[in-house]
């Protein structure tokens, strides 16, 4: 087995950063660490929120469900016109 010495700096925050995203990898090299999203309170995003959930609710399935009455109108039409091209 190997004998694997861990280097005291990986993890370690670079000196003079102010909680940057910035750490050194194993190599001793400074490397990116990602950083959690902040995210925006509705209203900062230019959208209200929705006056009554139960109506929006009921919007969105009905718009679902016209979209599959749609696409399984397209689908029955393109049956019908493949039978036709096969006779």
């Amino acid at each position: 087995m190997h004998n694997v010495k861990k280097n005291p700096l990986v993890g370690v925050q670079e000196k003079g950063s102010k909680a940057s995203s910035k750490t050194i990898d194993v190599l001793g090299l400074p490397t990116k660490v990602a950083r959690p999203l902040v995210k925006k309170p509705i209203e900062e995003m230019g959208k209200a929120p929705p006056t009554d959930i139960d109506q929006s609710a009921e919007e969105f399935i009905m718009k679902f469900r016209n979209q599959l009455k749609i696409q399984r109108m397209e689908s029955i039409d393109n049956y019908h016109k493949m039978l036709a091209r096969g006779t």
